[in-house]
């Protein structure tokens, strides 16, 4: 895998405060990196950093191979980002936002600017003014910006802010094409849980300014729920059918309300152990009517769980 950005060690202060301590982390070209923590974690300070707006107090971040401080140009030259809302001229067209961008950006071409409006769905509305757009197409213009030059990394803080479900949908399939299909590292801050579980490949959590975990979305899911799988038996007797089952081997069960039995079982096993139980409740005259799997966790679950472990209310 090829390191679009990398973090070593990154400690910041500001007055006596600790800010952020030991940051290593790093993302990859082609993948979608959520990056997470309550307010007041330290996301925005780590982003700000990454593209140059604060400096490190101790340790170093590089972009494509470059340190910001040592080839601050070159770094930057590979990074593409939207802090909250993209700036744009709202008396211009979205072409001509493009292309007044693309005079500040060496090598950026017409038909690149072209090539970006095809890529984030805009071509049937790019030549309107963008004071006519919704919050969702200019956050699409404002992505077709921050990747004019080719960037190695894009990094967006919380883009979804204000956006309906259907301009969150649009942003969650561009920025994974981007990422699938262009190669780019894209590093997402954002406190919507349950679209990080569907826009991410891998996440990090950070919590006081530590960065407790990073892992892809199902390892920290499986992670978080242990060895074991659980399991609904809705049955016609549940007290009768918890003793029939703890009678025949030794496993978890738990009455539920509605003659319903919650029962864990070794994840390595368990379609088997489910199929041994079925059999044994009818063999023992339990009329069963349904067995069927709880829900995994969400990875909204998960970030509850991990941040308030470390002494944290979510905000």
């Amino acid at each position: 895998m090829t390191t679009a950005l990398k973090l070593e060690h990154v400690n910041k202060r500001m007055g006596k405060r600790e800010i952020l301590h030991d940051i290593t982390m790093e993302t990859y070209a082609g993948e979608v990196f959520g990056f997470l923590g309550p307010n007041g974690a330290g996301k925005t300070t780590t982003i700000k950093m990454i593209v140059g707006l604060l400096s490190t107090d101790e340790g170093d971040i590089w972009v494509d191979g470059y340190n910001i401080r040592k080839n601050y140009e070159k770094a930057m030259n590979n990074v593409g980002g939207i802090v909250e809302n993209p700036e744009l001229y709202k008396y211009l067209t979205g072409m001509q936002n493009l292309q007044q961008y693309a005079r500040m950006r060496k090598g950026v071409t017409q038909q690149r600017i072209d090539e970006v409006v095809e890529l984030v769905g805009m071509s049937n509305r790019i030549h309107d003014k963008v004071k006519k757009y919704s919050l969702g197409m200019r956050q699409r213009l404002g992505v077709a910006q921050a990747i004019l030059h080719r960037p190695k990394l894009l990094i967006l803080d919380e883009p979804t802010n204000g956006l309906d479900p259907a301009g969150i949908k649009d942003l969650r399939d561009i920025l994974k094409n981007l990422a699938h299909q262009e190669g780019i590292s894209v590093m997402v801050s954002s406190h919507l849980m349950s679209e990080m579980e569907m826009m991410c490949d891998r996440v990090g959590i950070i919590v006081n300014g530590s960065l407790i975990d990073v892992q892809t979305v199902d390892e920290m899911i499986t992670n978080a729920m242990g060895n074991q799988a659980h399991f609904v038996f809705q049955v016609d007797d549940a007290d009768r059918a918890a003793g029939l089952l703890a009678s025949i081997q030794d496993q978890e069960v738990s009455v539920l309300e509605g003659n319903r039995l919650e029962v864990a079982l070794a994840v390595e096993n368990a379609q088997e152990r489910v199929a041994d139980i079925n059999c044994a409740l009818v063999q023992g005259g339990i009329r069963l009517y349904s067995a069927s799997p709880v829900e995994r966790k969400k990875l909204e679950d998960v970030f509850i769980e991990l941040t308030e472990k470390e002494g944290n209310q979510i905000d």
